[in-house]
């Protein structure tokens, strides 16, 4: 009964939503396109993103255009959203929040580390957080070097985070920096989360722990795999730049896919692990292909269950729509692309998350 008070509004504005997903017949007909035009035009008329480019005229949206605008209506979606969870911690709402300004920052400090060139242009790139916001990543963008991104976070929470890895590479040139960086940021939001979900009620807290702990695993595992295939790290190196937590991977399965020889040996160890499944089809030739689509599929998958297995009136459904939407909006990309460069349909369809 608890959960049906908390979640009735809620509930039912993403049932609703949920409804306006794209489905196979969209996606059939999206491959089907000739042209980016094309592309823009169709999606215009879906009830998904009518609202947000439906005004716009197509031959003035081009491909990057067109992922930041769907990219808005997601934010969009989550600030209309946000208005029924008034029974909720808002800790744990502002979290949610963190997710897409630490994808601002991680943008902005590649940008800045890398000496890219920077301008108010940027600010297209960026998700437009509005009063959400806590940083301004075109001033991250713009910094010179560490000590002037540390004092552009200044009274954030990411502060302290990048400092402490700053502070463990100073005197370390890797290439691997800006990758150390993400995965700190990742790693504190994550274990941020789990811990506020504690103020959800058990149920709650479950299934957080259960859909966050998930993804941390798949983050953990590909970022083993590309190590292996990349980076000379010791293996107790790699073992310390994990998460602290993690659902179905247990201390023995991560020690020894760090100690693999190679990527042969991390196959092996994850074939035999808790999500065999996933991997049974990969070789140690393909698999770094082949490993991002893979988990992508499955956390799909467990976001498209989430609702029957989880339950409608608890916290599932908010997981159950927004993963939903943001693996359709990187299909949309994925179709943009295939279709630019003029892929055959199964070319494009064999690159997508959504394997209907």
């Amino acid at each position: 009964m608890i959960g049906f008070v908390k979640y009735a509004g809620v509930s039912s504005k993403l049932y609703a939503l949920s409804g306006e997903l794209l489905t196979p017949e969209d996606y059939k007909n999206l491959i089907s396109q000739k042209t980016v035009r094309d592309i823009v035009s169709y999606i215009q008329g879906t009830k998904m993103y009518s609202d947000t480019i439906g005004n716009l005229n197509p031959d003035e949206i081009h491909r990057r255009d067109l992922e930041n605008f769907l990219q808005e209506d997601l934010l969009k979606d989550m600030r209309k959203i946000f208005t029924f969870f008034v029974t909720f911690d808002k800790d744990f709402v502002r979290l949610l929040f963190y997710r897409y300004e630490i994808e601002n920052l991680k943008l902005a400090l590649r940008k800045s580390l890398n000496k890219s060139k920077s301008s108010e242009e940027l600010r297209k790139i960026f998700f437009d957080l509005k009063e959400k916001a806590t940083i301004d990543p075109i001033k991250i963008a713009n910094s010179k070097n560490q000590d002037e991104i540390l004092d552009n976070l200044a009274g954030t929470p990411y502060q302290e985070v990048l400092r402490n890895v700053f502070s463990s590479y100073k005197e370390n040139a890797s290439v691997n920096l800006i990758a150390v960086l993400e995965n700190a940021l990742d790693g504190w939001l994550y274990s941020k989360i789990i811990s506020a979900s504690k103020n959800l009620g058990t149920k709650d807290q479950i299934i957080v722990k259960e859909l966050i702990g998930e993804r941390a695993d798949m983050i953990d595992i590909e970022r083993i795999v590309r190590a292996k295939a990349f980076y000379d790290l010791r293996p107790e190196e790699l073992y310390n730049s994990l998460f602290s937590f993690h659902f179905k991977l247990k201390p023995d399965d991560l020690h020894a896919m760090c100690d693999a020889k190679g990527i042969k040996e991390v196959l092996d160890v994850l074939k035999a692990g808790p999500y065999g499944e996933i991997y049974k089809d990969m070789n140690e030739d393909n698999l770094i292909d082949k490993i991002t689509l893979a988990q992508r599929r499955f956390l799909h998958r467990k976001a498209k269950e989430s609702i029957t297995k989880l339950g409608n009136f608890s916290i599932a459904v908010y997981f159950h729509y927004f993963l939903l939407k943001e693996y359709e909006i990187m299909d949309i990309s994925t179709i943009t692309e295939g279709v630019r460069y003029a892929l055959k349909s199964e070319e494009i369809k064999e690159r997508l998350i959504n394997d209907f």
